[in-house]
């Protein structure tokens, strides 16, 4: 499963965190991660700043 790096926040605080082993999914405006069946964060599409590929199958594409 591939590794994203995602930045997100508001102009209050922004966040930077690495998920490995995680499918991403938007939806109705959210971004949403998954691990297995469980999702594992959900963010307002919005407060995205940035959603990188880091690794995993599909990053040498």
């Amino acid at each position: 499963m591939p590794t994203y790096r995602m930045v997100y926040g508001d102009s209050e605080q922004v966040v930077q965190e690495t998920f490995d082993d995680v499918e991403v999914q938007r939806e109705d405006g959210w971004v949403v991660l998954f691990r297995g069946p469980d999702a594992i964060l959900r963010v307002q599409e919005d407060h995205v700043q940035a959603l990188d590929l880091v690794e995993g199958p599909d990053a040498s594409r």
